[in-house]
């Protein structure tokens, strides 16, 4: 089933070569979206008709960070933007910045695996989810 693109978005490129690897073994029919900054998300979500089905994003970025990503698509005032799960995917996080996360409202929190096993794993339960859960229209 292909019901939109998964957007990656990590600045690191060993992490985003082991996404698309992930990706093409789990089979899933969606497009990969790999994006190496929060500012290319957000000129990419303006400039696209139809929103992403899911948003995994790093935490730590130079500039804006993911924090602020995730800032800016809750304040905007479009569905498109606000009906997308936003899921953090990051290699280190301190209870302070797993708290900080939900209290945005965000969809998942998950500490990049050390295997190829675990983050395939992974992977799978986030999309195999969000294929069967409701949400709003992207609109």
């Amino acid at each position: 089933m292909s019901i939109g693109a998964l957007w990656i978005i990590d600045s690191d490129t060993e992490d985003q070569d082991i996404a698309r690897a992930v990706w093409e073994e789990s089979g899933f029919q969606n497009e990969l979206t790999v994006l190496a900054s929060p500012e290319q998300a957000l000129d990419l979500l303006a400039a696209s008709e139809k929103a992403p089905f899911i948003i995994i994003s790093a935490l730590n970025f130079p500039g804006m960070d993911g924090f602020e990503l995730r800032r800016r698509l809750i304040e905007s005032h479009s569905k498109k933007f606000k009906s997308v799960p936003f899921i953090f995917w990051t290699t280190h996080a301190t209870e302070e910045q797993i708290t900080q996360a939900y209290d945005m409202s965000v969809h998942g929190f998950f500490i990049k695996e050390g295997s190829f096993r675990e983050l395939k794993e992974t992977f799978q339960s986030i999309i195999n989810y969000w294929l069967k859960s409701k949400v709003p229209a992207k609109v």
